[in-house]
């Protein structure tokens, strides 16, 4: 069976257990993020937001002043948490639907890199 998600290590990860690796890319700023479509209705945080699947949302929080990565989370809107996909599927736990989140994150995430507002996506990687 095809490997989807590579396990990450722990020096992979934040202390919220989301991946340290994608970072914003050099030269963007708090205007050229605004202008790409992130919001800023917190006034420390710049947030972007896009549903990649029926009631499932990406979520993608900046700080303001630094531009570092603090959050970045799939959500299940209909129960305001987490929906942890990922671990379905390295569980071998997961069917159609979380296939269809899987390709929409990764695919949404190489849109970003290659667009040059992020740097260190990996199709695959633990996010």
């Amino acid at each position: 069976m095809e490997t989807l998600i590579q396990e990450p290590s722990k020096e992979e990860l934040t202390k919220k257990g989301f991946t340290n690796r994608i970072k914003v890319a050099e030269g963007q700023t708090k205007a050229s993020l605004l202008a790409y479509g992130f919001t800023n209705h917190n006034p420390n945080v710049l947030y972007f937001v896009r549903m990649v699947a029926d009631n499932i949302s990406f979520n993608l929080s900046l700080d303001v002043n630094t531009l570092e990565v603090k959050d970045i989370d799939v959500l299940d809107e209909r129960f305001l948490q987490t929906y942890d996909y990922q671990q379905m599927i390295l569980d071998d736990e997961y069917g159609k639907f979380q296939l269809t989140v899987y390709h929409n994150v990764n695919e949404l995430l190489q849109t970003f890199q290659n667009d040059g507002i992020i740097t260190g996506f990996e199709k695959g990687m633990y996010i």
